[in-house]
């Protein structure tokens, strides 16, 4: 037998040293490391989804079953959030923490000085954590009152320079859905590489062969379904532990309400995402804006026009829009299109009951004509009838700081748990905070603003020489005593409550609850309050409402409209409309009033009648065609006082000229019978 060959004895002592129980553990703890980074870092299987696109097919029980039996990849994906954000949430820890906190840097110049960097960080952090992700921070690029303006202006750029897939990808799906080997059939020519990317798809140009007509092609991502499922599942498995966690910061116990409610609120966005990848429902909402659009009247606003014949469950082709972003443009009728957008809104949420739910600037254009065009009607919310009513009546309401209505409303939003009374409400003292937090929104500017005034507001009461800290404590004080207060008018024993917060926080819990359609409203709106306050720092979003407000209530002759179209001109309640009895029943010789007795209803304002009357012209001013708005508000005006099967505001008018008339005769027959009897 050969002999082996003989060992270094150098070699051999080495080898017996890296033996060692902790070399090996070292060994061992490295190798793991690296398995666990290649786990992590891998490529992620989005091949399979638990449910099929579409409005209705959310399912968080089906994905339940689904992800069980894929454990390692909701494992991975758990593994990767952490992994991809700690850098990040590291970084800001040690910015705030340590050169801040504890280096006394009270004024947080070093955090600063790192803005521009952690800004890029969360753009990169964004983009690598995905559609979920990105969406989140296309939402917060506009609301520079909500993060610092660094970040705003890094994440404006997740609107519409999100990172491509490759285009061979969207070539071979675009061949796929449309059926065609060679796309020179459909396109006569179409772009290499798309002129922009998003979290669900992106868009490419082309020439439509059939037509000649510019096009834009949408292509949807491979896998965006099954990607977007994995992240929802995710986001209900980690949400009761962020919610416990929010709770404890804040002092507060968490209930099983918070929880539900906190999920409930994860499911909601899982049903908007979900939808935005049925490129058929986008389809048939772009079409359905464009005819209710045209049928009301409002030319300075439109969609792109949806070609039929090439709508897919992947692939979508519109006409090409030319134009540029609403928040880019420089022209000077750039406010008057805010003003539109806000009208669109509000006839989308209170008349067509079909919103749209993502109005990020990127889908906002001003078109080289002057008008408004909306983009992407993936998301949108469906909103029936009685809520669309419930809805104009809060807002006329808070137009005209009707406060002690307000819990009425909120009853008949779906604000309240069921069997909450809206006198439990009024009781319980939500009129007074409501009211103060109204009148704060009204008066524009958002939320920096509302905190300068908030600040000033403390001083005046508690002392312009304390500290912000000092401002706080002392607001905090007064809104504890006024807790016990409430608490000890409903019969509570306040001695024996030991946590007051946490008491008042319960009762709360069981008077409100948040209806999963607001988040929808909230996007939509605070979107556009954000693109308002970028144009006009002092930007009111309540008041823009007004004019839509008024248009609305002149021409709804329902009787819901029509009881808050008389409460909005101080009517109230109907007056007795038997005129013949209000005729003088004084005794001959009898000393008579000097004019009618007021109506249970009160008397109309002229002066909230003449501002209604202007909202109503703005409203159509600014909606119709460029050319054609003044003519139109005389139209449509002299439409709605003289149309032959009546008006809310020919009736109120009617009304209002009897009345009038009742106090003529009445003076006239004073004047006969009483002052100057016949001989």
């Amino acid at each position: 037998a050969a002999a082996l060959p003989a060992v270094d004895p150098e070699l051999a002592r080495l080898a017996a040293a890296l033996l060692t129980p902790w070399h090996a553990a070292a060994a061992g703890a490295f190798l793991l490391g690296n398995l666990l980074y290649s786990f992590v870092t891998g490529p992620e299987d989005f091949s399979d989804a638990p449910y099929l696109a579409g409005a209705a097919t959310y399912d968080p029980e089906a994905a339940a079953a689904f992800f069980r039996a894929r454990p390692l990849a909701v494992l991975r994906r758990v593994l990767r959030l952490a992994f991809l954000t700690s850098a990040f949430n590291a970084g800001l820890l040690f910015d705030w923490l340590v050169l801040g906190k504890l280096l006394r840097d009270e004024e947080f110049q070093a955090l600063r000085r790192n803005e521009p960097r952690r800004a890029r960080e969360a753009l990169v952090l964004c983009q690598q954590l995905g559609p979920t992700f990105i969406k989140l921070g296309q939402a917060l690029s506009i609301r520079t009152d909500l993060v610092p303006e660094l970040y705003a202006l890094e994440l404006r750029q997740l609107q519409d320079a999100v990172p491509p897939f490759p285009s061979d990808a969207a070539y071979e799906v675009l061949r796929k859905e449309l059926g065609a080997s060679d796309l020179q059939q459909i396109f006569t020519s179409l772009s290499e590489e798309p002129v922009a990317s998003a979290s669900i798809g992106q868009v490419y140009r082309g020439v439509l062969a059939s037509s000649g007509k510019e096009a834009a092609v949408k292509v949807q991502r491979p896998g965006i379904l099954a990607e977007i499922a994995l992240d929802l599942h995710v986001l209900r498995l980690l949400t009761p532990i962020q919610t416990i966690l929010q709770n404890m910061a804040n002092g507060v116990q968490t209930s099983p309400q918070d929880i539900d409610l906190a999920v409930s609120l994860v499911d909601e966005w899982g049903r908007g995402f979900v939808a935005e990848t049925d490129y058929r429902l986008e389809a048939r909402n772009t079409v359905e804006f464009e005819t209710a659009m045209r049928q009301r009247g409002l030319d300075a606003v439109c969609a792109p026009a949806v070609v039929e014949e090439l709508v897919r469950d992947k692939v979508l082709v519109t006409e090409w829009i030319q134009g540029t972003r609403l928040d880019r443009d420089a022209s000077p009728d750039v406010p008057r299109l805010c003003g539109v957008a806000i009208n669109a809104y509000l006839t989308m949420l209170l008349d067509t009951g079909c919103l749209h739910c993502d109005p990020h600037p990127g889908n906002l254009l001003r078109t080289t004509d002057g008008r408004l065009c909306i983009l992407d009607w993936g998301m949108t919310l469906k909103v029936p009838d009685d809520l669309q009513y419930a809805l104009l009546e809060f807002i006329a309401h808070i137009n005209v700081e009707d406060y002690d209505s307000i819990p009425r409303d909120f009853v008949n939003l779906g604000f309240t748990p069921e069997g909450v009374s809206p006198e439990r409400l009024r009781s319980s003292g939500v009129t007074e905070g409501i009211s103060f937090a109204f009148r704060q929104l009204s008066q524009g500017g958002g939320p920096k603003k509302i905190q300068a005034r908030l600040k000033s507001e403390f001083q005046d009461r508690y002392g312009a020489e304390l500290s912000d800290d000092e401002l706080r404590k002392a607001a905090r004080s007064e809104m504890l005593e006024r807790m016990e207060e409430q608490l000890a008018s409903e019969g509570v024993d306040v001695k024996g409550v030991t946590n007051v917060m946490e008491e008042m926080s319960r009762r709360n819990r069981e008077l409100f609850q948040l209806p999963p359609y607001v988040l929808y409203v909230a996007r939509a709106f605070s979107t556009l309050e954000g693109i308002g306050l970028s144009i006009d720092e002092n930007y009111a979003i309540i008041q823009e409402c007004y004019p839509y407000l008024s248009r609305r209530l002149f021409t709804d002759r329902s009787p819901r409209a029509k009881a808050a179209l008389k409460a909005m001109l101080g009517l109230g309640q109907d007056p007795a409309e038997d005129h013949a009895a209000s005729l003088p029943s004084f005794p001959l010789g009898a000393s008579a009033p000097a004019s009618p007795a007021p109506s249970t209803g009160g008397a109309l304002s002229p002066a909230k009648l003449l501002e209604m009357s202007e909202g109503f012209a703005s409203y159509t001013a600014s909606t119709a065609d460029v050319d054609a708005g003044a003519s139109a508000v005389l139209d449509e005006f002299a439409g709605l006082l003289l149309d032959p099967e009546g008006s809310t505001l020919q009736d109120i008018l009617v009304d209002e000229a009897a009345r009038l008339g009742d106090a003529a005769v009445r003076a006239a027959l004073r004047s006969a019978l009483v002052e100057s009897p016949a001989a």
